[in-house]
């Protein structure tokens, strides 16, 4: 049952603690307390059938730093006032004490040694990286993820979680310039950690075993190397019949680091790039594979079964006033062909910068998307002759500005223009077509006064879609304004917009906007802000509700 109550939310919000130098710890102020806390109500009323927010709304936060003696720990809370049962805190903390080449991480951390090994998963424990000279060592052990229990009662939905551990280490030598790092990261889930979820068909526990290489290395200053690849042994099923020693290629070596069994999968994933820059020229070429169900558990997610090849020049004209670039890339999926359909994509990309002045710049972007569906006879690992769907986009943007005036007085003129447009084509007749057309032209002046502090805009949207079912058109002004007083102790801010919809040729109705915002600096350290926001839209299509809706908001904060 939900009741109104106070929830505490006291995140100590990724309390993850900067970096510090211990070097100079004697220069340091023993102890400090800096931040600042923010007071906030909000008022809420519609007559939308369904309200989105609450009424009434107050939140306290704050953000307060503790430095002792040069070390920094931030925190974060909130306490608000919710219609909804608080559940559990998110709490995290750690700290990254360092001195010279050395630096130590304790607690909630992340590291990253290659993208598919160690690629920025949260860890809680301890970990080092070690840069003496030209060596680049690190290294990490802790939890990777909370055991979750399964409750087949609870209210909402938790996947079950087994207990993770793991470790990673790294070897390196090189300057940031040019470097090779050898990596290995071992993980582990703890089948006993929780009781076995009655549906173990979704959730088992799994280990994991990663071998990477990463390098870069810049030659002859104009040509860039890159490489990045990874071997992953994954068990998806602790549970599973383990293999026979006698039918494993090296068991001894391969047994020491990873439980295999029937569930084991070996797949490897990898990058390479080569990149040249001349004056005014530059060329890169980049090849990525990985592979189906490629996992680490060093890593939160992956795109998976799909081969990537790009070519992108550039180049400059007119003394680099105009900048041009382009790529081609081709991308399929099925990459072991052993599916019965494989998609491929290529995709265009054209790029223009134009500033032949300061005064004025314009610029464009090209890009186009082919996509088809083949069907694959996965006896002959042949493409037979039949496209099962084939689509093109086209996306294309351009942008003008000019601006003049003097010092004080400036003045901005905006043009833009943005079109996309997909045409499909399925083998089925019977499924029809999606074709689809957006034109999204836009205009707008912005004038500025720095001398008297007040400035005016104005905008104009326009916006038309259409697809086999629908054709809508919806065109808008905006008009606002702003002014410092006091010496800018107090600004204003105000506008107006209005918005005309069409359906199918119909009258959709009009939206009307007022927005004020002020915010007045009472002294140094105390502020206080006043926001309201008034919309009401009038309808004549059953499928657009009409409504009214006010939202205001009194803000105080103060810094210290």
């Amino acid at each position: 049952m939900k009741a109104l109550l106070p929830a505490l939310i006291i995140s100590v919000l990724p309390f993850y603690l900067s970096a510090q130098n211990l070097e100079n710890i004697q220069d340091q102020k023993p102890v400090q307390l800096t931040g600042g806390l923010n007071l906030s109500t909000n008022f809420y009323s519609t007559t939308r059938s369904r309200a989105s927010r609450d009424a009434f709304l107050w939140t306290l936060s704050g953000s307060p730093t503790l430095n002792i003696y040069g070390v920094t720990l931030p925190f974060t809370f909130v306490l608000s006032k919710k219609n909804e049962d608080f559940r559990q805190p998110f709490n995290q903390f750690g700290l990254s004490p360092y001195y010279k080449w050395a630096k130590l991480h304790l607690g909630y951390r992340s590291l990253s040694f290659s993208d598919y090994s160690l690629n920025g998963h949260i860890f809680n424990g301890v970990g080092a990286e070690l840069t003496p000279g030209n060596w680049r060592l690190a290294g990490m052990y802790g939890t990777l993820l909370k055991p979750i229990e399964p409750d087949p009662f609870a209210e909402y939905a938790v996947q079950p979680t087994y207990k993770r551990k793991g470790y990673s280490f790294k070897i390196g030598y090189g300057p940031s310039s040019n470097f090779l790092d050898l990596i290995f990261l071992k993980g582990w889930d703890d089948p006993n950690s929780i009781e076995r979820p009655a549906d173990s068909a979704m959730v088992n526990p799994q280990e994991n075993v990663v071998l990477a290489v990463k390098t870069h290395q810049v030659i002859f200053k104009k040509l860039i190397f890159d490489l990045d690849v990874g071997l992953s042994g994954f068990t998806s099923n602790l549970y599973v019949e383990d293999v026979p020693e006698e039918d494993l290629p090296n068991s001894g070596l391969v047994s020491n680091l990873l439980t295999v069994n029937y569930s084991t999968q070996f797949l490897t994933a990898g990058k390479a790039g080569l990149s040249y820059r001349l004056k005014g020229v530059s060329l890169r070429l980049q090849y990525e594979r990985v592979e189906p169900e490629y996992q680490t558990m060093g890593a939160y997610y992956f795109n998976t079964d799909q081969e990537n090849i790009t070519i992108a020049p550039g180049f400059s004209l007119f003394k680099r006033k105009m900048r041009v670039n382009a790529s081609v890339g081709w991308m399929r999926n099925n990459i072991l062909d052993n599916k019965a359909n494989q998609t491929n994509r290529r995709i265009n990309s054209l790029q223009l910068s134009y500033a032949p002045s300061a005064k004025f710049n314009i610029s464009g972007t090209y890009n186009n998307y082919q996509i088809t569906q083949q069907l694959i006879d996965r006896v002959k690992r042949d493409v037979i002759d039949s496209l099962q769907l084939e689509q093109f986009t086209n996306n294309l943007n351009v942008n003008a500005n000019y601006n003049f005036g003097s010092k004080t007085k400036r003045y901005v003129f905006s043009l833009g223009y943005s079109r996309q447009a997909t045409d499909q084509e399925f083998a089925n007749e019977a499924v029809g077509n999606n074709n689809t057309v957006s034109e999204s032209p836009m205009a707008s002046f912005r004038f500025n006064n720095r001398e008297s502090d007040w400035g005016y805009r104005v905008n104009f949207n326009y916006n038309s879609f259409e697809n086999a079912s629908i054709n809508s058109t919806r065109w808008g002004l905006t008009l606002g304004a702003n002014k410092s007083l006091w010496d800018k102790k107090m600004t204003l801010n105000g506008n107006m917009a209005y918005f005309k919809t069409k359906l199918s040729g119909q009258d959709g109705g009009s939206t009307i906007r007022f927005n004020l915002r002020s915010n007045y600096k009472l002294s140094e350290k105390h502020a206080l802000g006043v926001t309201s926001t008034l919309v009401k839209r009038s309808s004549q299509n059953e499928r657009i509700e009409a409504f009214s809706e006010f939202l205001g908001s009194i803000n105080y904060s103060y810094s210290f």
